[in-house]
C-alpha cells in the first residue's frame, strides 16, 4: 500500500468514526472514543488533525459532499420532475452513513475556516437552492420553503440518538415519509420566519448564542 493511499485509509477511517461518535454523542464527545472506534491512537489523531475542530471540519467537509454529489444526481436521475428530483434528494441524504444532519461543531468565523470548506458551503447551498426553486417554479413545493428550512429539517430527522447508525437511519426514513406531505404546494402558510443560511450556522453553536 502507497504512502498516500494509507493516509486516505486513515483519514476514512478517523472520519467515519468521528462521525458516528458525534452522531450518539454530539460534538462535545471525547477524541478518545473516536480513536477506539477507528482503531487508532488518540496521539495520532491529533498529529493528523490539531484539535477536535479541525477534525470536526473534515467530518463537515466530508457531509457538504456527499449533499453536493445526492444533489446533482438527483437531478440527473430525475430531470424532467422537479418533485421527484427534490424526494430524491432528500432522500439519498437520509440514508444510512451519509454523515448529514450531524450535530455540527461550533460555528467558526470566516477567517477560522479552510477555504475547502468555504466553497463546498457555497456549492452546497446553491444546489439545495437550485432544487427548491425549480420544484417551487413547478407548482411541487411549498412556496414558503427556504433552501435553509430542508437543511434544518435534516438536522431534525437526525439527532444524536444512542444508538447504531443502521437503526437511525430506518427512524429517518420513516419520520420522513410522514413529512413529505407537508412539503407539497399549499395555500395555508407556514408559522413563523423561515431561517437564512447564516443564522443556520449560528444557531449551530452549542449551547448558545
Amino acid at each position: 500500500m502507497t504512502t498516500t493511499q494509507h493516509a486516505v485509509d486513515y483519514d476514512e477511517r478517523v472520519i467515519s468514526a468521528a462521525r458516528e461518535v458525534f452522531a450518539q454523542q454530539g460534538f462535545a464527545a471525547p477524541v478518545s472514543e473516536i480513536a477506539e472506534l477507528a482503531g487508532v491512537g488518540v496521539a495520532s489523531i491529533y498529529r493528523r488533525y490539531p484539535n477536535k475542530r479541525r477534525l470536526a471540519e473534515r467530518v463537515r467537509i466530508a457531509a457538504m459532499s456527499r449533499v453536493i454529489a445526492e444533489a446533482e444526481s438527483a437531478g440527473e436521475t430525475e430531470p424532467d420532475d422537479p418533485w421527484a428530483a427534490f424526494v430524491r434528494f432528500v432522500r439519498g441524504c437520509l440514508r444510512a452513513h451519509t454523515g448529514i444532519g450531524v450535530v455540527l461543531p461550533p460555528y467558526e468565523e470566516s477567517e477560522d475556516v479552510s477555504e475547502e470548506l468555504t466553497r463546498l458551503r457555497r456549492r452546497m447551498i446553491e444546489h439545495i437552492e437550485e432544487l427548491v426553486v425549480t420544484a417551487q417554479r413547478a407548482g411541487q413545493l411549498r412556496g414558503d420553503l427556504r433552501s435553509a428550512d430542508v437543511f434544518l429539517l435534516f438536522k431534525h430527522l437526525n439527532p444524536p440518538l444512542a444508538t447504531e447508525e443502521d437503526r437511525r437511519a430506518e427512524l429517518r426514513q420513516r419520520y420522513l415519509e410522514l413529512l413529505l406531505p407537508g412539503l407539497r404546494e399549499r395555500t395555508d402558510r407556514l408559522p413563523g420566519d423561515a431561517p437564512d443560511w447564516d443564522e443556520l450556522f449560528r444557531m449551530c453553536v452549542p449551547g448558545g448564542q
